[in-house]
């Protein structure tokens, strides 16, 4: 498997390893960044995003929590931010790996066996088609980001965030389309290993999220013993990018080292009724 890219900001203070959502990359994380001073940020692009190598087929998510704890470990790196299709290699990496993740937030979360937007699933199918015909660039890229699914609807009330994310995914390569290499990624599930984390953790959502996001967080915070919840009021499917004023102070709070490290006693929060069961068709993204 080809190298991981990194990213990093600041020389002192506690380690965080930070993972982008889908279609994405590192570079977006530095507007919350400034906003985090005292930490060494480590932005790592996934496999096929970014400036790392491609997505190469039959990689299993374990399999890529080992690399992510690897380059965790070579940076210092103990804490972990996830932001959506992040987020399923960030609790992978909290289930294998607890040496490099003491402290752990999950935003937007995807979840493995959670659950799905039909939505985004359409969207997906209509993204392969049309991937494996050839269209990259632009074309994709305006069509992943119109609604629905909702995905990047929240950052039409920030115009310069929106900007910045349609550059990036401007830049996508879409290979995984022109395969499977996403298929063993999302395969993998994750439902039963969740009490199994150690981690002092902290659920992030927009209160504007799509339903079945809302859904995973609440079924993390049930699950993951002493989670935290905290939710953004206005926010989208990316609080992290759209409100980062409105997250710093909590992220820092729960990042910032603490007597063990580990999961502290759990604090109240509004959780979703739950909907009705995930379509089948739908896609975490």
């Amino acid at each position: 498997m080809a190298g991981l890219a990194v990213h990093r900001c600041g020389s002192s203070g506690p380690g965080v390893l930070w993972i982008h959502g889908y279609t994405m990359d590192s570079t977006l994380w530095k507007p919350l960044w400034d906003l985090l001073p005292g930490f060494r940020h480590i932005g790592v692009d996934l496999p096929g995003h970014g400036a790392s190598g491609v997505l190469p087929p039959g990689l299993t998510l374990p399999e890529l929590a080992d690399r992510l704890a690897g380059v965790a470990g070579d940076h210092g790196a103990d804490r972990v931010v996830g932001l959506s299709f992040g987020t399923i290699s960030a609790l992978q990496l909290a289930v294998d790996h607890p040496e490099v993740t003491r402290a752990l937030v999950v935003a937007a979360p995807g979840l493995n066996g959670g659950a799905l937007d039909p939505a985004a699933g359409r969207r997906r199918r209509e993204l392969t088609a049309l991937a494996r015909m050839g269209a990259g660039g632009d074309v994709l890229a305006d069509l992943w980001m119109s609604s629905p699914p909702d995905i990047y609807t929240g950052t039409l009330r920030h115009p310069q965030v929106r900007a910045r994310i349609r550059a990036v995914v401007s830049r996508h390569s879409w290979q995984e389309l022109r395969g499977d290499g996403m298929r063993t990624l999302v395969s993998h599930p994750q439902l039963g290993d969740l009490h199994r984390i150690e981690a002092r953790t902290l659920v992030v959502s927009g209160t504007e999220d799509m339903e079945a996001f809302l859904r995973n967080a609440a079924t993390i915070h049930r699950s993951v013993p002493g989670c935290r919840r905290l939710d953004v009021p206005g926010a989208g499917h990316l609080p992290l990018l759209e409100c980062p004023e409105a997250v710093a102070g909590p992220l820092a709070a729960h990042l910032a080292p603490g007597p063990d490290d580990r999961a502290p006693a759990p604090a109240p929060g509004p959780v979703p009724a739950p909907g009705p069961g995930p379509d089948p068709d739908g896609q975490a993204i």
